[in-house]
């Protein structure tokens, strides 16, 4: 009788360690690797599997893996022994497991360079051998991403060589200078490096990477808040009421973006908007980024544009085009508008270095620029930030807070008022 567990490779280590499958039969001990690795602490031993704690992202994906693992062993062994009318040896087992499996020997797999590596990391996010912490496939712009810092990487590696061993503190340094040099802002740099700590953290799962310098906080994935605008009540009044009629195309793409002003939508939600989400007075949405459920009652304005469009398209609002496309149409649109012909101060960090400079308010508008002048100016009319993060879909404070843009100068005039508000009483009562 055959028995099969999964224990860790080091249970006493500090650090990940490989999760392995232990096979045993008449005297023979087969060690197969799970292709995934977990710190001993998130280990249950008992159950043996992986903790269901916050700490572990992707716990039920490893978990669905190890079950798929430990089975196939199973079913390779009874099979084998079926078909030979004897036990299998350690080599006949291994064998059976790897083909069940569709894994190349460990022999082909330490042959196969960082990048290889990594396009296989790619590969397995677009075919659905590997998914995301909540179970689902990865998305197209996901898929894109990794293409992109893949082919980064591989235009880096030409002046570094680039292997599990060799990404340290020297790496880290070289690479960022890389990005530096292309007037990458801090969050693009930090996107880059986030990407390939997701990598690497796969490819210490899959027993590929024993190098644990990536889960360093030397190795830090930078993201602050970004520059970026919003339109108050009155701009986006301005827009909502250019005559735009002669221009039927920027007609539609004003009328969307209003939409995304009072919906506080991403554009690929507001984009999307079927029949079905129309519920009375309300948008009943499961976003696409998060796949958050929300309920956004519907704005007069919206509901204007909706009894414009009633007939011509199913959902009563104008078709989409391509984000980009509408940026562009956005620029002609708002330059219309003499309230956004006011000039910005502009701040950022590219290359490494802090960059301030001034445009044009209305160049800088776009099509998020919709969803955060909803979430400014909701919260700037008194409506509790707690509630409000029910629909933008924010899950802290924190991130909210750093989300909605609020001058100094509209801080002091709501600190003013407030003051105004608390002193009156006090006044009437002397």
């Amino acid at each position: 009788m055959a028995s099969f567990n999964l224990y860790l490779k080091d249970k006493n280590s500090e650090k990940i360690t490989a999760i392995i499958l232990v096979i045993r039969w008449s005297g023979n001990t087969l060690k197969y690797t799970t292709g995934k690795s977990v710190q001993p602490i998130y280990w249950n031993s008992e159950k043996q599997t992986v903790k269901a704690v916050k700490a572990v992202e992707d716990q039920k994906v490893i978990a669905a893996k190890l079950d798929k693992v430990k089975e196939t062993g199973q079913n390779a062994f009874n099979d084998l022994e079926l078909e030979l009318k004897r036990e299998p040896t350690l080599k006949e087992l291994k064998e059976r497991i790897d083909l069940e499996l569709d894994r190349s020997t460990i022999e082909k797999q330490v042959e196969l360079n960082f990048i290889d590596h990594f396009n296989r990391f790619i590969l397995e996010s677009e075919n659905g051998s590997r998914l995301t912490a909540t179970g689902k496939r990865f998305d197209k712009r996901s898929i894109q991403k990794y293409n992109t810092v893949r082919d980064t990487l591989e235009n880096f590696g030409k002046g570094y060589h680039l292997s599990f061993e060799t990404i340290d503190q020297n790496f880290y340094s070289k690479f960022v200078s890389f990005l530096n040099k292309k007037k990458f802002s801090l969050n693009n740099v930090g996107k880059y490096i986030q990407v390939i700590k997701t990598f690497l953290l796969y490819a210490t799962e899959n027993g590929y990477n024993q190098n644990m310098y990536f889960q360093t906080k030397a190795f830090k994935a930078h993201k602050v808040p970004g520059f970026s605008i919003y339109l108050n009540e009155n701009e986006v009044t301005e827009l909502y009421e250019l005559e735009l009629s002669a221009k039927p195309h920027l007609e539609r793409v004003r009328d969307l973006f209003i939409v995304g002003c009072w919906t506080g939508l991403r554009f690929s939600d507001f984009t999307a908007i079927k029949p079905e989400n129309i519920q009375g007075n309300f948008l009943h949405i499961k976003t696409f980024k998060t796949g958050e459920k929300v309920i956004i009652p519907i704005h007069h304005m919206v509901r204007t544009i909706m009894n414009k469009y009633a007939g011509k398209y199913a959902n009563s609002l104008p078709p989409a085009i391509a984000n980009q496309k509408m940026n562009s149409y956005l620029k002609d649109i708002a330059e219309l508008a003499k309230g956004l012909k006011i000039e910005v101060e502009t701040e950022g960090i590219k290359g490494g270095l802090k960059v301030i400079g001034s445009r044009q308010k209305h160049e800088l508008v776009t099509t998020h620029t919709a969803r955060r002048s909803f979430a400014t100016n909701v919260y700037k009319s008194g409506f509790p930030a707690i509630s409000l993060m029910k629909i933008t879909g924010h899950k802290t404070e924190k991130a909210f807070l750093l989300y909605i843009k609020v001058t100094p100068d509209e801080n002091a005039e709501r600190l003013a008022a407030h003051w105004d508000l608390i002193q009156s009483p006090l006044k009437i009562a002397r």
